[in-house]
């Protein structure tokens, strides 16, 4: 008794507020009755008629006997927003419990943008297992968007149903009403409230009003929040990428606000900064190109563009791009230049002379000692009594 108030209440509550949009629409039956095809057709659901709730009124839908399954759907048209679905089932205009109810018992009713139920959402499957249920008046809440509302009913072989069930499936449904706003941009209880921009496809509960889903950028029952800092996109979901100065990218698509990424990052495929400098760049948007000499030929930082241990031989500071001094060589600039003629400066990297030595001093890098009696290039030549010389090795000033 209680659960029958309840419908009769909620129904009362419903069909204030909303407009029956499945009236007079397209509905089409699986099995029809043989040869009642119009007066017990689809169509008879949709009509809006069923003070007569029997067979001989004319004003509900029945389907074939000896069946196991029976699937019968009403096209609204287009995509509406549903509140909720009344249906009522054929009572030969007894009183509840009727005497088909047992016909009635385990329905589904779904609803989908496809003619198909399994494409669609489950609103509601009647599974008490009582005799003398399910009331024949059914107000169903099923608040989502749709096309076509199907219901369906089986009695498969070999599955144990409860005992007052009937053996076969039927389809007797008087009336099937539809209740909600045609445009699905709408919401409220009479239609006249605009869904909030920021709902994906402007589509919003029809009661509440709450987005189904939030445009790029938002979240929130209603999408008014920007996604909180360091997110963005679908559903808040994705993760900023490294914008320069530490800035917050756009809640919307991710892109930085200056259009630069932070020192070792840059641009990938989908233009966030998240993709890092490739080895020998550093620097915003990894613009700076490495020198190359970190010693073992790792690659120089790609924040900073230092180098993460020693230089190559030859090479100095942090960056490792300046040469050693005229007057050094070597790791670290550690070893000392020879006696170069000229004054001129060795190699930065093997110490060579790039010409000859000074007087008194050999080798490729001019840091030999020379034999006093020789003199010249390289000190090659023997001195002559002639010139009454001695090679002097010249002091490095």
């Amino acid at each position: 008794m209680v659960a029958i108030i309840f419908q009769i209440l909620l129904c009362a509550i419903y069909t204030t507020a909303y407009d029956n949009l499945a009236l007079w629409k397209l509905a089409w039956v699986q099995h029809n009755f043989p040869g009642k095809e119009v007066d017990w057709g689809a169509a008879k659901a949709v009509d809006g008629l069923y003070n007569d709730r029997s067979a001989g009124g004319n004003q509900c839908t029945l389907s074939n006997f000896g069946q196991t399954t029976t699937t019968w759907r009403v096209d609204l048209g287009s995509v509406i927003r549903i509140s909720h679905i009344n249906i009522y089932y054929r009572t030969d205009n007894y009183p509840s419990p009727g005497v088909y109810n047992n016909r009635f018992a385990g329905f589904f009713l779904y609803v989908s943008n496809s003619t198909t139920k399994d494409d669609g959402h489950l609103c509601f499957h009647e599974i008490q297992n009582v005799n003398g249920t399910p009331v024949e008046n059914q107000t169903i809440s099923c608040s989502v968007h749709g096309r076509y509302v199907i219901y369906y009913n089986e009695r498969r072989p070999g599955v144990t149903y409860p005992s007052y069930y009937s053996r076969y499936a039927y389809n007797e449904l008087c009336e099937v009403e539809v209740y909600g706003c045609s445009d699905p941009t709408f919401y409220g209880v009479k239609c006249d409230q605009q869904c909030p921009d920021e709902c994906q496809e402007k589509k919003c509960d029809v009661i509440t009003g709450h987005c189904l889903g939030c445009i790029p950028g938002y979240q929130g029952f209603r999408c008014r929040q920007a996604c909180n800092k360091g997110l963005f996109g679908a559903n808040c979901l994705h993760v900023c990428g490294h914008c320069a100065g530490n800035a917050t990218c756009d809640h919307v698509n991710g892109s930085c606000p200056s259009g630069y990424c932070a020192p070792g990052w840059k641009h990938s495929s989908n233009g966030k900064c998240d993709q890092e400098c490739d080895d020998g760049n550093f620097g915003y948007n990894c613009m700076l190109t490495c020198n190359g000499h970190c010693a073992d030929r790792l690659p120089c930082s790609k924040t900073d563009g230092v180098c993460p241990g020693e230089c190559m031989e030859g090479w100095t500071n942090p960056y490792c791009n300046e040469k050693c001094s005229r007057r050094s060589y070597g790791k670290a600039c550690m070893e000392r230049c020879g006696y170069c003629a000229n004054n001129e400066p060795c190699n930065h990297i093997n110490g060579t002379c790039p010409d000859s030595c000074e007087p008194g001093y050999k080798g490729e890098k001019c840091d030999e000692e020379a034999d006093p009696r020789t003199s010249g290039f390289l000190c090659k030549s023997l001195c002559t009594n002639v010139c009454n010389a001695v090679c002097k090795k010249k002091i490095w000033n």
